[in-house]
């Protein structure tokens, strides 16, 4: 009983540190809600730990993308496709880290495979051009695939057009 009644007391004042930090952005205070967010993304609050890295990620003079990343990376762990996301992106851009499309890939088939449409797509991109990868129209069109039938028109443009590319007979060449 004393057990249960600790957690809901710590999530209580979990909570009332994401509404402090929340009012603190209101309010123009970034600094003072990225303090606010610290203790209990600290202790594991899967919100504050992702408000706390997106906070981080913006620019100005809080910015601090290591930090950023370190938070997304706990995130990550715990399987938090948005987290995963991140940090491809923090790799693909070189955002925070060497520019890296082998990890950029990497992490966005993880978070492609938990349904992040914008991995699916960045993936897919990777795959046609070759980028960190090894060029292969299949495999892109097949996140492409994927990303459409999320409802991504783009993707779904570039999955056409793919199938279009592979299904074009070769011209043979003459003996």
């Amino acid at each position: 009983m004393r057990a249960l009644l600790l957690v809901l007391l710590l999530n209580l004042a979990q909570a009332d540190a994401l509404d402090a930090a929340q009012q603190a952005l209101d309010a123009g205070d970034r600094a003072q809600a990225l303090r606010l967010l610290h203790a209990p993304a600290t202790d594991g609050d899967r919100a504050a730990q992702w408000a706390l890295a997106q906070l981080l990620e913006l620019p100005g003079p809080t910015r601090d993308l290591k930090a950023s990343l370190h938070w997304y990376g706990r995130l990550a762990q715990g399987g938090h496709a948005g987290a995963m996301e991140a940090i491809g992106l923090a790799h693909y851009l070189g955002r925070g880290v060497e520019q890296d499309f082998k990890q950029a890939a990497a992490w966005f088939r993880q978070a492609g495979e938990r349904g992040e449409l914008g991995s699916q797509y960045l993936l897919a991109s990777m795959y046609e051009k070759g980028l960190g990868l090894p060029r292969d129209l299949r495999l892109a069109q097949s996140w492409y695939g994927r990303a459409a039938a999320q409802g991504d028109v783009a993707a779904a443009a570039k999955f056409e057009e793919l199938e279009r590319a592979l299904n074009e007979p070769t011209p043979t060449t003459p003996p």
